[in-house]
């Protein structure tokens, strides 16, 4: 018998409801959640591809040796991490975690790093920066006169592409910045403006078509500096800002840790003994050579992936279905979910697993 139920979309930062079906404990597809008021009965392919992580996962805690993942049990590997912990003061720890936690586990986690006197905890952020400030609302889209699009939004964020359509039909005026030479978003631009390495060239080419009835949507900046533009962009035009991050619960993250760009993060390995990275593949950001050798690399995550070869031992922990709890989205709203499948193994969520290591 089919057993469906809701959760939230974690393929990006948009905070989509998504029906999870199961049978027997396996995941067999999606179905859009009707009611939900984010995305109103619609999914794009990106969360229907979701549960393709499921296909090849990692199941058992492990133990790496000479690149190959060797099956072990919680108990030992715990003990693993626990005397590498042990062999180490506080300031040689860092603790890299993600967007794809809960609020629930990253405030555990931030608990142990805190516990653990450990000051180096935080999260890739892509480049964005930690931005507490006031965004833009998702209805503000359809109010607006005019609709900077900083990246691939069509590709990247279909439910939101959507709501610039339908903008666009009531007459909004709709520009995309970026630095590919062609794109979903671009060709659907009314015009297009393409940058080379950063933005500053071209900040004055669209400042003048803002003003208070307009929006700046940004999923993508090349450094921290582009978005410091992007808000000054903001404040001189009286436009309205929404960032837009590419894990479900990034905004989450962002109110409790410090994000880190790519040159902070190496520096971070560099400076560290034992690296405990939680829910994240540190090999989307960075080269084999950044990470490999420089730390005991503690991976938390059920993901088969390169980086889980280059690891010292791995916890597979849950996986987003598995567990309830509240993810933040873009635009600040907080969603509760709960457990949406109900799969056999024995693997822990990071709550559990941190819980042990304290």
């Amino acid at each position: 018998m089919l057993d469906i139920k809701h959760t939230i979309c974690p393929s990006c930062s948009v905070g989509c409801g998504l029906n999870i079906v199961s049978k027997d404990g396996t995941i067999v597809g999606t179905y859009p959640y009707k009611r939900h008021p984010i995305n109103e009965g619609k999914n794009c392919l990106n969360g229907r591809n979701s549960i393709l992580q499921f296909n090849s996962q990692i199941e058992k805690p492990s133990i790496v040796k000479n690149g190959q993942l060797e099956e072990s049990d919680s108990e030992t590997v715990l003990k693993i991490i626990k005397d590498q912990l042990d062999s180490i003061d506080s300031s040689e720890l860092a603790i890299i975690c993600s967007g794809n936690s809960t609020n629930e586990e990253l405030d555990r986690i931030k608990e142990f790093a805190d516990d653990f006197g450990c000051e180096k905890i935080g999260f890739y952020g892509y480049n964005f920066p930690n931005f507490k400030a006031d965004v833009a609302s998702y209805d503000d889209i359809a109010d607006a006169t005019t609709i900077l699009a900083v990246g691939d939004i069509y590709r990247e964020n279909p439910l939101l592409a959507r709501r610039i359509i339908l903008s666009k039909e009531n007459g909004a005026v709709f520009i995309n910045l970026d630095d590919v030479e062609k794109s979903i978003t671009s060709l659907n631009a009314d015009e297009f403006i393409k940058f080379e390495d950063h933005l500053e060239d071209k900040i004055d080419a669209v400042k003048s078509k803002l003003d208070e009835n307009s929006i700046i949507i940004a999923n993508k900046v090349c450094c921290k500096d582009d978005f410091a533009l992007l808000e000054s962009l903001s404040a001189d035009t009286g436009a309205k800002l929404l960032p837009v991050f590419n894990a479900p619960n990034m905004k989450g993250a962002m109110n409790r840790l410090e994000s880190w760009d790519d040159e902070e993060v190496k520096n971070i390995i560099d400076d560290s003994k034992v690296l405990v990275v939680v829910k994240d593949n540190m090999l989307d950001y960075l080269s084999d050579d950044d990470i490999k050798g420089k730390s005991f690399i503690v991976n938390i995550s059920n993901e088969d992936n390169a980086f889980a070869k280059i690891s010292d031992v791995v916890l597979p922990g849950k996986s987003w279905v598995e567990k309830a709890g509240t993810f933040t989205n873009c635009e600040g709203l907080e969603q509760c979910f709960d457990i949406s499948a109900e799969i056999e193994n024995d693997n822990m969520s990071e709550m559990e697993i941190f819980d042990k290591l304290a």
